[in-house]
């Protein structure tokens, strides 16, 4: 199937909010800014977006969820698996709570 150009930046870019979500329910980093300022600093992501976890938020967990899930039916069984939505990340879709707010905050 052919990607439009916005389903190839949700391709590449969902995945990379799903591991940010791991790196913060992890605790690796004290609040989920420092990680949108080392994605802005270090791997260039858009400064006018705001950083990765804040790119996250204005899109909606329920809206990566959902095409995250949904690259993993079209991937197959075989790489289904890095399309998988954290828990974290689950957490936030269901509850409606933002990425942002961190899970200490979020009571999750």
């Amino acid at each position: 199937a052919r990607l439009t150009p916005e389903e190839i930046i949700e391709f590449v870019f969902f995945p990379v909010v799903n591991e940010g979500c791991r790196v913060i329910a992890e605790g690796v980093v004290d609040k989920p800014a420092d990680l949108d300022v080392a994605c802005v600093l270090s791997m260039g992501f858009p400064a006018w977006r705001g950083g990765l976890v804040h790119w996250g938020d204005a899109v909606g967990a329920k809206h990566v969820v959902s095409r995250l899930n949904e690259f993993a039916a079209m991937v197959g069984p075989q790489h289904a698996g890095f399309f998988k939505p954290c828990a974290y990340l689950e957490q936030c879709a269901q509850q409606g709570v933002e990425l942002g707010v961190g899970p200490a905050s979020a009571k999750l």
